[in-house]
């Protein structure tokens, strides 16, 4: 196998709050350039949308019905309008061929990128199909199968999980975990590289709830079971904790590939709160080169919604997140450094957290650092990290590297990671073809054809508090 993926939502291809378009990922664009395109590289489609709630889908078909302006009383009908687009998603994975009741097809047992949103560290060994199962029918108690007025799949991050680890529904898988499957692929037919890009969703959740619950730091997180930790709620990882976690993950990797040659590709995490779903509002200060906002709140709204008691981080907040991740980022070269005098030229270090860094617009005063591939000379419009926004003319006027969630990469977005990801397993000495931009381009749907309704998240709060409410769900 020349191409096998762990990671989460960024790996899985998610992209506006749905984890719908594995195709589209860097790792998808990768195994393509390797030449292992579908159904060779193996990965799961998402139809209805994915979940949780395709928000590109249910914009796109609000415009179909009102047209890039919603008018007087066709407000009265927006609220059917939205029911009815997750309505279709939320029958087909709760009571539809999407259910957990179902398998996938009837030939596939197993994918080759075995990401899953929501994923952390120690959820690569932590959650089976029989976890997801466990959650699914204590939502289902709980009265999460109804069909709820603006509702979502109910555990909807396990029910993505159940269906990437164990599409078949077998018995025989019902243990399996995302290393439980490198296992059996490596012991089955060997795999030549491993992309392991996890820990984002060890921090990210103070960005989605706007707070933070931090781990004790006290390496009792490490012995806990997934369903503890999930029922803790735990939105920041103590660098202590994250260590220890990541220390295990790679110690059970060395252990599976034991002594086969497989190259090992590891991310860094980028720093969250560059995203565009934390907007930063109120007075800015530079510190080390960087602009900082006095809050980050969702990206409708300004400074006058965090002073009327809305949600939000403080700078104080933010810059702690960062200098969490960056211990995080030290501590994974590190740990990777000792295991390399090991298992001499494993492990390759892909710097996505300095890539997404030099993109930021924010963090660079609106003059970004990085350096775009030559495919992007004439791209029009161009793009950069602001939220996305298009006019009611349907001209993008800001953003297309993020997608409509704030946090995951477009199309072109992703693209972007497959070049990083790309730069670093040539100079491993793995054979990767030059990616096909024209293509990545044309995939991009947002870009080729704009929302021109977006105005109206910016304009109409009932809207953007919508959306806000949707992205709050996100922990499943």
């Amino acid at each position: 196998m020349k191409l096998f993926t762990i990671g989460d939502s960024v790996s899985q291809g998610f992209m506006s709050f749905a984890g719908a378009r594995t195709d589209l990922s860097f790792s998808s664009i990768l195994a393509g350039c390797m030449g292992e395109r579908a159904p060779r590289y193996r990965y799961p489609s998402w139809p209805a949308g994915g979940m949780p709630a395709n928000l590109e889908g249910i914009l796109r078909a609000l415009e179909a019905r009102y047209g890039s302006d919603i008018k007087g009383l066709e407000w009265l009908t927006v609220l059917h309008t939205l029911n009815n687009a997750l309505d279709l998603t939320e029958d087909y994975y709760e009571r539809g061929s999407g259910s957990e009741r179902r398998p996938y097809d009837d030939s596939t047992s197993s994918f080759h990128n075995v990401a899953v949103w929501g994923f952390k560290v120690a959820d690569a060994w932590g959650v089976t199909p029989k976890v997801c199962h466990r959650a699914i029918d204590v939502a289902r108690q709980a009265g999460g199968d109804r069909d709820a007025l603006l509702g979502v799949p109910s555990a909807a991050m396990y029910r993505t999980a159940l269906a990437v680890l164990n599409p078949s529904r077998a018995k025989e898988h019902d243990d399996k975990t995302q290393l439980g499957w490198l296992a059996e692929h490596q012991k089955n037919e060997g795999i030549e590289n491993l992309v392991l890009f996890l820990g984002a969703n060890n921090a990210l959740g103070t960005l989605i709830e706007l707070r933070i619950k931090l781990t004790p730091g006290d390496g009792q997180v490490l012995t806990a079971s997934h369903e503890e930790r999930a029922h803790a709620g735990w939105n920041l990882w103590h660098p202590k904790d994250f260590k220890s976690e990541f220390l295990e993950l790679i110690r059970r990797v060395d252990e599976i590939l034991d002594t086969a040659p497989t190259k090992v590709f590891v991310g860094t995490i980028p720093l969250i709160t560059i995203c565009p779903l934390a907007k930063g509002v109120g007075a800015t200060t530079t510190v080390d080169t960087e602009v900082l906002y006095k809050y980050y709140t969702y990206f409708p709204f300004d400074e006058e919604f965090v002073q009327a008691g809305g949600p939000a981080l403080t700078m104080q907040d933010a810059q702690f997140i960062d200098r969490c991740i960056r211990q995080y980022n030290t501590d994974i070269r590190e740990i990777i450094a000792a295991s390399n005098l090991k298992h001499p030229d494993r492990y390759h270090i892909v710097d996505v957290c300095k890539a997404l860094s030099d993109l930021a617009w924010k963090r660079n005063g609106g003059k970004p650092i990085y350096q775009f591939p030559d495919a992007f000379q004439w791209l029009y419009p161009p793009v950069n990290t602001k939220y996305y926004h298009a006019d009611a003319t349907g001209r993008i006027v800001q953003g297309g590297i993020f997608s409509l969630d704030g946090v995951h990469p477009t199309a072109i977005g992703q693209g972007l990671l497959a070049e990083e990801w790309r730069t670093v397993m040539m100079a491993a000495g793995v054979s990767v073809s030059p990616i096909d931009w024209d293509a990545i381009f044309v995939s991009d749907e947002l870009h080729r054809h704009p929302i021109r309704l977006m105005q109206e998240i910016y304009q109409h709060e009932k809207l953007s508090e919508w959306v806000v409410k949707v992205l709050r769900a996100w922990r499943g």
